[in-house]
């Protein structure tokens, strides 16, 4: 395991559990995302819809992702279909633990420290990636949450923003595994 993977027992989220909404905008495609949690992020659901019609037809699509530990499970909803893996996950997307960043992985990775900032309430911590690939991208980190990022990578204009928390228990359903649906090992 690399510096840049989650440690077991590490604390993907600043709550025990909850429901983030968010919306995420790349090359025109909105999509909405639900993720529900659990045991500190052991346990997440991502529930994301992408809503889109081109020329009278409708191409939405309705995915969920279960993860339990290293096992995932991602399911088309639409298609009752999904493939079940096991993957050690990084802390968050930026793939590093926001709460321990040290001077020298703020270096390796290209990454400043910009300061402060309140979103929906919470006190974040604003950050700048520049890499020589093309790639600059702000994020708003609350913890080890990504509650905004805008930016370019590899010449794609990305933007992704939390609309709101719930620190409330997510519904237990979310983490069944549906039965369903027809999984392939990979």
């Amino acid at each position: 395991m690399n510096e840049l993977q989650a440690e077991a027992g590490k604390k993907r989220y600043p709550l025990e559990q909850g429901i983030i909404h968010s919306t995420s905008e790349a090359m025109g495609v909105e999509m909405n995302v639900v993720t529900y949690f659990d045991k500190w992020g052991e346990w997440e659901a991502i529930e994301t819809t992408v809503p889109m019609e081109i020329m009278g037809e409708d191409y939405s699509s309705h995915m969920l992702e279960i993860i339990k530990g290293d096992d995932h499970w991602k399911i088309d909803l639409d298609k009752k279909s999904g493939e079940h893996f096991t993957r050690t996950r990084a802390i968050n997307p930026m793939g590093v633990d926001v709460e321990t960043l040290t001077d020298e992985l703020l270096g390796k990775m290209n990454l400043e420290e910009l300061g402060e900032v309140e979103h929906l309430g919470y006190k974040c911590q604003k950050m700048r990636m520049k890499s020589d690939k093309g790639t600059h991208v702000d994020y708003v980190m609350w913890g080890n949450v990504m509650m905004q990022m805008e930016g370019e990578a590899m010449g794609i204009a990305t933007t992704s923003w939390v609309t709101s928390i719930e620190e409330v228990a997510p519904p237990r359903e979310k983490f069944e595994i549906p039965g369903d649906v027809q999984f392939t090992e990979v």
